[in-house]
């Protein structure tokens, strides 16, 4: 979704997240692409779990607060790999709630926490939202990779957001909410919410 979020508008409306540790050597140097989707990603998913914990300290609701720690685990496995190619953090390893350094982050978590304001069933959506745009991204950055470490990352990364993606779905229909997705394909998101969560382990 990264090469989307600059020319859509968004629209708003028990839980796995990837522990392994990802500790790969330094590698190669990184194209262009691969640099960008790996900085992008980064703030990506600091973005994911500061709206969570925005949410969680809004209603108190438990989900936001479970995937926001494993949010947390998500950008700490984008800080190692980048650690591998001796890459400087444009977080400089900032934890402060919604900061970034990628204005398009900045202004989306501005947008996302005021659709939060208006209701539980609000927030739920915007976690949909966020799992939905997340997706779309690292899929783009998969297929702009030949990269093992980058790759495997990235699959990590889309696993956890998928299991993200059917708890988020699992508490819109217990609330009555509908989600129609935004960046992934319709067929995709059914296949999605309609599996089992996995444990993210590599094949």
């Amino acid at each position: 979704m990264k090469k989307l979020l600059y020319a859509l508008g968004f629209l708003i409306l028990p839980i796995v997240g990837c522990q392994e540790e990802i500790n790969p050597a330094v590698k190669t140097s990184l194209s262009e692409a691969e640099l960008s989707d790996l900085l992008f990603t980064r703030e990506e998913e600091k973005l994911a779990h500061d709206v969570y914990t925005y949410a969680f300290e809004k209603y108190g609701v438990s989900i936001f607060q479970n995937i926001s720690r494993s949010e947390t685990q998500h950008t700490n496995s984008v800080l190692q790999v980048m650690e591998s190619y001796q890459l400087s953090d444009p977080l400089d390893g900032s934890i402060s709630l919604g900061e970034f350094t990628d204005p398009t982050l900045q202004n989306l978590y501005s947008e996302l926490t005021s659709k939060v304001d208006i209701s539980l069933e609000e927030a739920t959506k915007v976690g949909l939202l966020i799992e939905d745009m997340d997706i779309l991204d690292l899929q783009l950055a998969i297929a702009s990779t030949q990269k093992p470490e980058l790759i495997q990352l990235y699959e990590k990364l889309k696993c956890g957001s998928e299991n993200h993606m059917r708890a988020f779905y699992n508490q819109a229909t217990t609330l009555g909410v509908t989600y129609n997705p935004s960046y992934i394909s319709i067929e995709e998101f059914d296949r999605i919410v309609n599996s089992s969560n996995t444990t993210c382990q590599p094949n």
